[in-house]
């Protein structure tokens, strides 16, 4: 299928003025198995990790039942939000697969028969072939098929200006379909990220720590001190309570800074350990 007119990867999920400057994404899984509990996600963790390696800020991480509208609905939210949307799950030959369908319901496209999708599952199944089968070749109108020869991943693109839950895109927008079986996903990606160009550049984006015996009620001011002091930063606070020699309980707080030099984010760093005491400050996470 043609390539529609695109913006070059690396301007698809920019962010709007005034927040940090990253590429966004958002995550959107599709199953009943993991809203039930049946199945243990995987596949959101790991696009995180993905993401963080290329500096893209991941802005939504969202479950949703195998049913149309629900991923339609979710699929609207998050394009709006974060024009990089990866979706997992929901695309394999049985009657819960309905991931291609919802889709293309919810970008106004209809559902075609893509011709070299057709051979591959031809070639793969042989004297196997059902028609349960070749409906995995039945997708979005439009949608691209990646990193071949081999299995392909598949690439859906939508032009700023197009029509999404009533509303027009404000940007430039892309959606990987990924399976949802943990090994294949993570191939697919591997993958797609051997293609030049296809995913954001990596870019720096740094992470710093520092470590306090402080409980937060008393670590608040001066953090707020230094989040008002370094906006482009993002810092977080993570308390953790572990039992001493004697059994008692003894607070430790992660404190992180990310930003888009290293410089930046330990210049923050030192700026909070400026204002706490010496003693509060512990030399490592033990774990």
């Amino acid at each position: 299928m043609t390539p529609m007119a695109q913006a070059p990867i690396d301007q698809i999920g920019r962010p709007e003025a005034g927040s940090l400057d990253r590429p966004q994404a958002a995550i959107l899984l599709i199953g009943n198995e993991l809203l039930s509990g049946k199945i243990r996600d995987e596949n959101g963790w790991f696009l995180t990790q993905v993401c963080r390696r290329r500096g893209v800020a991941v802005r939504e991480i969202a479950v949703v039942p195998d049913e149309l509208d629900a991923i339609g609905e979710a699929l609207w939210r998050m394009l709006h939000a974060a024009p990089l949307l990866f979706t997992s799950g929901g695309v394999g030959p049985t009657h819960d697969d309905v991931t291609m369908e919802a889709i293309a319901r919810a970008t106004g496209r209809p559902i075609v028969r893509d011709p070299e999708m057709e051979a591959l599952l031809r070639k793969h199944y042989a004297e196997r072939s059902t028609e349960a089968a070749l409906r995995m070749a039945d997708v979005p109108q439009g949608t691209l098929l990646r990193a071949l020869p081999g299995w392909p991943i598949m690439r859906l693109d939508l032009a700023a200006g197009e029509q999404l839950g009533g509303r027009a895109l404000a940007h430039d927008a892309r959606i990987y379909i990924l399976p949802g079986i943990p090994a294949l996903l993570r191939a697919k990606v591997d993958a797609l990220e051997d293609l030049p160009g296809e995913l954001p550049q990596i870019r720096e984006w740094a992470l710093v720590v520092l470590h306090t015996r402080l409980e937060e009620s008393a670590l608040a001011g001066p953090l707020d001190a230094v989040v008002a002091e370094f906006e482009e930063v993002e810092i977080g606070s993570y308390p953790r309570w572990d039992a001493d020699a004697d059994g008692r309980l003894r607070v430790r707080v992660k404190v992180t800074f990310e930003a888009g030099t290293h410089a930046r984010a330990l210049a923050a760093r030192d700026a909070l350990a400026a204002r706490l005491d010496p003693t509060d400050l512990l030399e490592r996470d033990p774990e």
